[in-house]
């Protein structure tokens, strides 16, 4: 395939897709044999058909004896009329076949577009969250909406390479045997020509390639600008941004149109070629050769199709060009998800627990970055309220991560029962957990969708009682459809406060064993964090809860507080026994208030 442009490695990586497809692959290539068979043989009987033409009444040769031979066998003279109904059928039949590989390599393509992006979604869905953490934001939908579909036309423009090459083949064999000195006059140009055009579409590759590479910075800045248009507002860098993305433009478009020009390039060369390959076998094989006029004729004709397949031939090399490293592109992101699934599932259900969660010497340190938990150990008893206080960066939200197991330790164990948390069922451990952040997620779905997610079902009666006991029945009733009222694009119809009661709601739906807060009142105004401070001490004796807050007032009610800095427990007891021992908790505490030492 190097000659279609495409290297080793590019072809290793199109093979490694295939195996799925390869019954449909060789139907297709099958029929592409049958197509230029069929082809073969309807040239064949032009130069019988001239010859009847001419009124030659048995002028010999081996396609007059086999059509003779084939008419014979059938009981049927071979007459100019029988032989004009057998090219007609010949023709059609071709055409037939032909629409029939043509709509399996559609429906094959459109499938293997399908089966990428399925598997793609699929691959980064169970990604860790640390692979997660290292993307650009956009490159996922880059891929899904750009790549892959390009990858799929590669694909398509790889197989129609494939039939172009069986009917070339044909027409040369044809080309032989009418004049083997024509023939390969016609392959010294060709080849020359192909010298040309393939300097022409070494620099299509080069295009393609910034072609794909601009279209992924392209992509990625919209998504980053879209999610972050508060941030553009609030700071006035609407020019900036604007400056920004014309230049961006400006670079993704000079590649389309240099993609574009050499694409015109190709197919002016190689007009030219055929122009001047047609002028010089004419010359040849009327002043030197002296061809017979009907042999000459069925040799040009034969030189007239033949630039189809090889005009089609050179356009697809020139696709393939922009494709490939689309398909590359997938490719490299797909690998480094598979890559990124590092956390291993277990197979023990988890049917919730009865006496502690235990931190045992936990060690954790992000990827090529500083320990952030140093040789932990903590235990949560069932059905008691912990909560993680300390310094920003201190490691709180990390051990609740550890909890949740979006990560797992470089060194200890997270252990439930005496049982290390990795050899239970992700999935049925997780159905027993319930989590409130500060960043509050809301589908732009019904209020009933976004408190049911998560959940094994979706019950009114059980979102409605969830609802009541984060205090948010009353608001939901009022709104305009009460559950059923569409929440926007990221709960933009509610209020933050409004939104920390749905998510935690959300997560009270589920009846969890184990209920994690993680500064789910740090946005909120006074009036809307005692109405979650009130829900939270409603339910605090039905759930082990695990709160993480800057805001004390949120946690002095809390059965054990936990101090917690660079990833070591400095101090722990309850509010009232952390204030008379004057310890960080203290400090904190005197900070929070306005109170002097």
């Amino acid at each position: 395939m190097e000659m279609a442009g495409i290297t080793k490695d590019e072809l290793r990586i199109i093979r490694s897709y295939l195996p799925p497809y390869l019954p449909r692959l060789t139907l297709i290539t099958v029929l592409s044999i049958i197509c230029a068979f069929f082809e073969a043989v309807s040239l064949g009987a032009l130069v019988p058909l001239l010859q009847l033409m001419e009124r030659q009444p048995d002028p010999g040769g081996t396609l007059w004896g086999f059509l003779k031979g084939f008419y014979q066998a059938i009981g049927v003279n071979l007459t100019l009329i029988n032989l004009l109904v057998l090219l007609a059928f010949l023709f059609l039949l071709g055409q037939i076949i032909l629409y029939a590989k043509k709509a399996l390599q559609v429906n094959l393509r459109v499938r293997f577009v399908a089966d990428l992006k399925k598997r793609f979604f699929n691959e980064v869905l169970h990604a860790d969250i640390a692979f997660h953490n290292l993307q650009k934001p956009g490159s996922y939908l880059n891929v899904l909406i750009t790549e892959a579909d390009s990858a799929g036309y590669g694909l398509f423009a790889a197989l129609e390479l494939l039939t172009d090459l069986f009917f070339i083949a044909v027409y040369t064999a044809m080309l032989l045997y009418i004049s083997v000195e024509l023939t390969l006059l016609s392959i010294g140009i060709a080849l020359m020509s192909f010298s040309l055009l393939n300097f022409v579409l070494r620099r299509s590759t080069v295009y393609g390639r910034a072609l794909v590479e601009w279209n992924t910075i392209q992509n990625e800045f919209l998504s980053e600008r879209f999610n972050l248009l508060r941030l553009i507002k609030t700071s006035s860098t609407e020019r900036r941004e604007s400056d920004r993305f014309s230049r961006i433009c400006d670079e993704y478009q000079n590649a389309h149109a240099h993609y574009g020009v050499n694409g015109i390039s190709v197919e002016v060369i190689f007009q030219s070629v055929i122009f001047i390959l047609a002028v010089v076998v004419l010359a040849v094989s009327l002043e030197i050769f002296h061809v017979p006029l009907a042999m000459l004729l069925v040799f040009l004709f034969i030189l007239v199709r033949i630039t189809g397949p090889l005009r089609d031939f050179n356009s697809r090399r020139h696709e393939l060009a922009r494709d490939i490293p689309s398909l590359r592109k997938y490719h490299q992101l797909l690998t480094a998800a598979l890559e990124g699934q590092k956390l291993r599932n277990g197979t023990r259900p988890f049917s919730g627990f009865q006496q502690e969660i235990t931190l045992d010497q936990i060690d954790f340190s992000y990827p090529e970055g500083p320990p952030v938990i140093t040789d932990l150990t903590i235990g949560i008893r069932k059905r008691e309220m912990v909560a993680l206080v300390g310094p920003s960066g201190g490691g709180k939200s990390t051990i609740a991560d550890l909890i949740i197991r979006l990560v797992d330790p470089d060194r200890g164990a997270i252990r439930i029962d005496g049982i290390d948390l990795r050899k239970f069922d992700l999935e049925s451990y997780h159905t027993h957990l319930g989590v409130v952040s500060q960043d509050i997620f809301i589908w732009n779905d019904t209020v009933l969708h976004n408190i049911c997610y998560g959940g094994n079902s979706v019950s009114e009666k059980g979102a409605i009682e969830a609802a009541r006991i984060a205090n948010a029945h009353d608001f939901i009733r009022e709104l305009p459809q009460g559950y059923n009222t569409m929440l926007g694009e990221r709960g933009v119809n509610l209020s933050g406060g409004q939104r920390q009661r749905i998510a935690l709601a959300r997560a009270i739906y589920k009846r969890p064993e184990i209920l994690i807060l993680d500064e789910a009142t740090s946005s909120l105004d006074s009036e809307s964090e005692q109405t979650i401070q009130r829900s939270i001490s409603e339910i605090r004796k039905n759930y082990t809860i695990i709160a993480i807050a800057h805001r004390l007032s949120t946690i002095e009610n809390a059965d054990r507080i936990l101090v917690i800095d660079r990833g070591r427990l400095l101090e722990e007891g309850t509010h009232g026994d952390l204030i008379q021992s004057s310890g960080a908790y203290a400090k904190y505490h005197a900070l929070q208030y306005g109170i002097r030492p």
